[in-house]
């Protein structure tokens, strides 16, 4: 008896449930909600001002562009966007949408020293497809005035029996002018290691004049790939310079972007710290650009 009682009251069940289901959401379906951007979580938040800034950056409408932010309503816009267009910057995003939320950052009235360096970095038009932030093998897109640096002289083809030092004659009280080749690659001028526990490869640019040059991007490759970093983010360092974290008996290498080559590798070996610690070689190198 209870056997034919549940099955009567399953075959009841079933067909009801499938019956209520179907006139809930076919026959009369729930009004559709209302929602809003600000009840997006946070990385959607973050997507969401991406994109209107890259909106503006096409429409250069203040009034859309307000309306779009102030629709999550954060209290705190100005910072979150300054700090999104800081965060794109460490991260390698796209120059161009690192760009747009610095250009949105400011006209919310965010001031801060990246968003300078961000500002002041030039940034290629959006018709030609944007470069890539590693370097590659492939050519420049600025032109260069030698395809190699060559700072000794070619060989001869007959041989030289002795080193002549200047073909021009010397006049009594006068010194003849020296030939000094003005460089017309990036050249490190001084490096110097340090012992640390956490070592560290601290980038000094310099300009042509010697003085440091911020907004240069620096590429860094290692053995977790390669990285930008740009100088000026730490002004309380210098305004030319950037570091990266090195990783203990690794090898690092690193130059100017836009140009593949090497200025210099450099290895985090084991050293004695003055506590009587082990510690690893850190290393500190100036760079200076060509005129």
């Amino acid at each position: 008896m209870r056997g034919r009682l549940g099955i009567a009251f399953l075959a009841g069940l079933l067909p009801g449930l499938v019956g209520g289901l179907y006139l809930a959401w076919e026959i009369f379906p729930p009004p559709p909600g209302w929602s809003s951007p600000a009840e997006l979580a946070g990385p959607y938040q973050e997507l969401w001002i991406v994109l209107a800034a890259q909106a503006d950056a096409v429409e250069r409408d203040p009034g859309a562009l307000q309306r779009r932010l102030e629709a999550l309503a954060l209290p705190d816009l100005p910072d979150r966007v300054a700090a999104l267009a800081e965060r794109g910057l460490l991260e390698n995003w796209p120059s161009g949408i690192v760009q747009d939320l610095a250009h949105v950052a400011q006209q919310l009235g965010a001031r801060s020293p990246a968003l300078v360096v961000i500002l002041a970095t030039p940034v290629p038009t959006r018709l030609p497809p944007s470069p890539t932030l590693i370097p590659t093998p492939t050519a420049s897109p600025t032109p260069t005035p030698s395809p190699t640096v060559t700072l000794t002289p070619p060989p001869s083809p007959t041989p030289i029996p002795t080193h002549e030092p200047s073909p021009t004659p010397v006049l009594a009280g006068i010194e003849a002018p020296t030939s000094t080749p003005t460089p017309s690659v990036p050249q490190v001028v001084e490096r110097q290691p340090l012992c640390e526990a956490s070592p560290l490869l601290r980038i000094h640019v310099l300009g042509p004049d010697g003085k440091e040059r911020s907004g240069v991007r620096v590429w860094v490759s290692g053995p977790r790939g390669t990285e930008t970093l740009l100088t000026g983010l730490k002004p309380g360092m210098g305004e030319g310079y950037a570091d990266a974290q090195m990783e203990p008996q690794r090898i690092y290498r690193f130059g100017i972007e836009g140009l593949e080559l090497t200025l210099e590798e450099v290895v985090a070996r084991p050293c004695e710290r003055p506590e009587g610690q082990t510690g690893w070689t850190g290393w500190e190198v100036w760079v200076r650009l060509p005129r």
